[in-house]
């Protein structure tokens, strides 16, 4: 699955989507078919579509970024290659920080499917995890530590073999639950409820974030954290990309069906029909209710192996988004070591990982720290089509369109949860200028930071969709101009 080059080992284009498609098949597959429902209705597989265009898009952006700069976590370091260092922080602070996040999420979801399936309060009660559930939590999270400890090759090997289970069981579940949806005899009649009527086109846009879709697909970009160590990167990681998500979206879109139509009709009328569709952990409780005793064994198997693979993948696109933050220096130099037997930076796996365990013992539930991670998440994708409107011109179009759609997404958030993500950059922002205020000076650091800092809080106080896309548009074509690229890369020369 690799070659050497320069005595160092390659990941094929066929890890390289696994990858990708290991992430996207995490603890978001146990909870999202559900989610999707209550927030979409029949609207659910046009929530779907949406989101595998959205970050495609997105990806496309990425992959022309990585065409020119094939380095070790490029989504993090794009705007301080096009820009600079102090330009790129708050898109590198969301990127790692998200990524970083999601490590204790996947370690939550598998704690949260343990709890339901043993039926008992002993890991998690009142929707949080109890100490004991903190204690399983934060051993899944040193699993995913050894596995990370010895570089890609270890990582890679495991992951190509776990990730060949991982697709096995959602086809497997899905086709389970065809058969008892067409032994039925009447396809149709869960998408034929009058409370479906509520559902419109905005219902499945807002399920991008809130159903967790963006949290499911994140996985897509996981390729380009490791595009120093994939073989012909130019190649590869946009076809890794493209393909990871083509094939994931088929895989969602049947699973979205099934779920839909499996579920007894007559506990959705008691429901009240979607919207009050409250199941725990989701597919397993469904089993469970169709007396499918078998797949609800499957499935709890899969809730330890799917989100934990995810888990330890992301941990290593972590360490290595950390690693280029600390190259350029957005961070401590320190952490910008490579191991020179296994080629990773294992002060940074040290760093994430104990990030992560905090993270994890002051989470509440999947549900509200997956809403949470997303906000990082659209934060940190608009820094692809902005990098690369700096670096080719030509594309600037095609980016202004992706970033307005990333603009108008961050709309459908929590505002609580908007807040937290405008109000922690900001401040982070803040510490880092003020560190680098006698070297740039503090005109030059109000350019350099304002304006993105004025367009986040704009998407926090307007609410008129009409007015995001006003300030999308102006905020995009201001900072991709030549002039202020041009400005912002003479400090850099200088850096």
């Amino acid at each position: 699955m690799h070659h050497k080059k320069g005595g160092k080992k390659k990941a094929t284009l066929l890890s390289a989507t696994l990858l990708s498609a290991t992430c996207m098949i995490g603890s978001g597959w146990l909870f999202s078919a559900q989610l999707t429902a209550r927030y979409a209705g029949n609207w659910a597989f046009m929530a779907w579509i949406l989101a595998a265009a959205l970050v495609l898009m997105v990806g496309l952006c990425l992959a022309r970024v990585v065409s020119i700069y094939p380095v070790r976590g490029a989504l993090a370091q794009a705007c301080a290659f096009s820009y600079n260092s102090i330009f790129g922080m708050p898109f590198s602070f969301a990127n790692w920080f998200g990524i970083l996040m999601v490590v204790a999420t996947e370690a939550q979801a598998t704690t949260q499917y343990l709890s339901s399936a043993i039926g008992s309060s002993l890991l998690i009660e009142s929707h949080s995890l109890t100490i004991w559930g903190k204690l399983l939590a934060l051993s899944i999270l040193a699993l995913y530590l050894l596995i990370n400890f010895y570089g890609i090759r270890w990582l890679t090997k495991i992951n190509n073999i776990v990730t060949v289970l991982k697709i096995f069981t959602p086809l497997f579940a899905l086709t389970v639950l065809l058969i008892v949806v067409f032994a039925r005899n009447h396809i149709g009649s869960n998408f034929s409820l009058p409370s479906s009527q509520e559902f419109e086109f905005h219902s499945a846009f807002s399920a991008i974030i809130g159903a967790g879709l963006i949290y499911s697909y994140n996985g897509f970009q996981v390729s380009v954290a490791f595009a120093s160590e994939i073989k012909n990167p130019k190649r590869n990681i946009p076809l890794a990309i493209t393909l990871s998500i083509v094939i994931i979206t088929l895989v969602y879109l049947s699973l979205q069906f099934a779920f839909m139509e499996a579920v007894p009709h007559q506990v959705l009328i008691e429901n009240g029909g979607w919207q009050g569709l409250n199941f725990a952990s989701p597919l397993l409780d469904l089993a469970t209710l169709l007396g499918l005793h078998f797949l609800a064994l499957i499935l709890l198997a899969d809730s330890i192996t799917s989100p934990s693979a995810s888990g330890y993948t992301y941990l290593g696109a972590s360490s290595r988004i950390l690693f280029a933050m600390a190259k350029v220096g957005q961070m401590p130099r320190w952490l910008a070591v490579l191991d020179p037997v296994h080629n990773i930076s294992r002060r940074s796996i040290l760093v994430n990982w104990v990030l992560a365990a905090i993270v994890l013992a002051n989470a509440d539930s999947w549900a509200a720290l997956m809403v949470i991670v997303t906000g990082y998440h659209i934060v940190s994708y608009m820094a692809a089509p902005i990098s690369m409107g700096a670096l080719e011109p030509s594309t600037r179009w095609f980016g202004l369109i992706v970033f307005i759609l990333l603009g108008l997404l961050m709309q459908t958030l929590q505002s609580s949860s908007l807040l937290l993500v405008c109000a922690s950059l900001s401040v982070l922002v803040s510490i880092y200028a003020g560190l680098h205020i006698t070297k740039a000076g503090f005109h030059k650091l109000i350019i350099f930071t304002f304006p993105f800092l004025a367009y986040l809080w704009s998407l926090y106080f307007i609410s008129n969709a009409w007015l995001i896309i006003s300030a999308s548009a102006a905020f995009y074509l201001l900072i991709s101009s030549r002039y202020y690229v041009e400005f912002c890369k003479s400090y850099k020369a200088r850096d």
